[in-house]
């Protein structure tokens, strides 16, 4: 089937590097299946985790500044160029402004490639429990399917959804750049919960804006509006779970074990305390406790 698809390789980027064949995606895609889990973790075993601070500060800034001018030139290049907002179809024009949307779309395969980095450095700084299914199948789906577009055709209705995720991506690198200077940038959980929400708001934004030529025919392939859907729910169920799992499970214990380990840890010893509660807000522990400490006796 995937050989099927590239018989129908937009004729504008036919000839350009790493576009017409699925030979990017299955080699870029499978290095990094196998450095995940085969290679990295080897290698790792009986190594000590790095300190890669600051190629992460260095990668995360880079990322920044990419994803901001990928939204600015990709805005630039469709909606600001007579694109429809709501129901854009596929031009396969010529003229100077699809061939660099075109051009800008193959830029961003290659950045978004450099995204793996992200799990290079879990890997490395031996937070395994960090390289989940919903992380990996991300990364490995915006690889896969984007070569997959940018060898179709980048432009038409596909420009809200590039431009919505170069958005997101500047406000999550730039959470990782912070993240990446240590506990001076004074990160707080509802960053991190904020964020997490704005990429589930991102996913109902891109599926409900590409569901629109199904109702409405403006020249939109249909064909690419199902091949896209699967990848856009699949994306948004691991969003919704990591969701569910990481801050309302989270939210709910809040409340709950702090004010027995008060009492487990005899809440006069506070240090003993705050060991016990790592995971929880340093602030939080102690005037958690301070009514039982205040409370009177006898």
């Amino acid at each position: 089937m995937v050989f099927n698809v590239y018989d129908h390789v937009d004729p504008r980027s036919r000839d350009w590097a790493f576009v017409g064949t699925p030979l990017y995606p299955l080699v870029t895609c499978g290095c990094y299946l196998l450095f995940v889990y085969v290679i990295g973790p080897r290698y790792m075993k009986n190594r000590p985790a790095l300190d890669l601070r600051w190629p992460m500060k260095v990668h995360n800034m880079f990322m920044v500044m990419a994803n901001a001018y990928f939204f600015t030139q990709f805005s630039r290049h469709s909606v600001f160029a007579g694109y429809n907002l709501l129901c854009q179809g596929m031009t396969y024009s010529t003229d100077a402004n699809s061939l660099r949307l075109l051009e800008l779309g193959w830029w961003f395969l290659l950045v978004r490639t450099l995204d793996f980095l992200d799990t290079a450095f879990f890997i490395l700084r031996k937070k395994f429990d960090h390289v989940s299914f919903h992380h990996v199948s991300h990364h490995f789906c915006c690889i896969f399917f984007g070569h997959l577009w940018l060898s179709l055709g980048m432009d038409g209705q596909s420009w809200f959804g590039i431009c919505v995720n170069c958005g997101i991506h500047v406000l999550m690198h730039t959470y990782y750049f912070l993240a990446a200077c240590g506990p001076k940038a004074k990160l707080h959980r509802w960053w991190k919960s904020h964020l997490t929400s704005a990429q589930i708001y991102q996913h109902y934004a891109i599926i409900a804006h590409g569901l629109i030529p199904l109702f409405y025919d403006c020249g939109y392939p249909r064909v690419l509006i199902f091949i896209a859907l699967p990848q856009g729910v699949l994306g948004l169920m691991l969003f919704l779970n990591f969701y569910k799992t990481t801050y309302q499970s989270a939210e709910s214990l809040m409340d709950v074990v702090p004010g027995a380990l008060c009492v487990l840890t005899d809440h006069h010893d506070p240090l003993k305390l705050q060991k016990m509660l790592k995971h929880f807000d340093e602030t939080e522990a102690p005037s958690r406790c301070l009514p039982l400490s205040n409370k009177k006796t006898g």
